[in-house]
């Protein structure tokens, strides 16, 4: 009886390590995954604050609008970036109730307290509104009405 009672002796000090072994394996596993969770939410909430600050910073006046009609009708916007920082116009949408034109504009970066001038041809009409809307890069949308002449 005596070896018997050596060898349960002996099994439940294995026992209890390989627990210990597999509960310790477990936990650095589970430590490494929450801290790669953490790390990509935290890298996520950076680029949103920045782009947040960037977006802030950023600010567009249309200084002047006018029309003109030589040979063909046209609209012509003038911006200025009184904001921080430049920016970079990227769409301008020219929308009435008869005729929407949407213009990607490639050159129109804007330096700080710098100005924009476009010309656009567009059909306008004296008796309908023209709602004017200017996207920059990151996302600011800028809007005013005007009437044609």
């Amino acid at each position: 009886m005596g070896k018997h009672t050596k060898r349960r002796a002996l099994a439940t000090i294995v026992s209890t390590g390989i627990l210990l072994s597999a509960v310790a394996i477990m936990g650095s596993m589970l430590t490494a995954w929450s801290n790669s969770i953490f790390a990509a939410e935290q890298n996520e909430l950076n680029t949103v604050y920045s782009e947040g600050v960037n977006k802030l910073n950023e600010f567009l006046v249309i200084e002047n609008i006018w029309f003109g009609n030589n040979p063909n009708k046209f609209i012509n916007l003038t911006m200025s970036n009184v904001g921080n920082n430049g920016l970079n116009v990227t769409k301008i949408t020219l929308d009435n109730s008869v005729d929407k034109t949407n213009l990607l504009v490639t050159n129109g970066g804007i330096h700080r307290n710098d100005i924009l001038s476009t010309e656009i041809t567009y059909n306008w009409t004296t008796t309908d509104p023209i709602q004017v809307t200017i996207t920059t890069e990151k996302g600011s949308i800028y809007q005013t009405y005007v009437m044609g002449p």
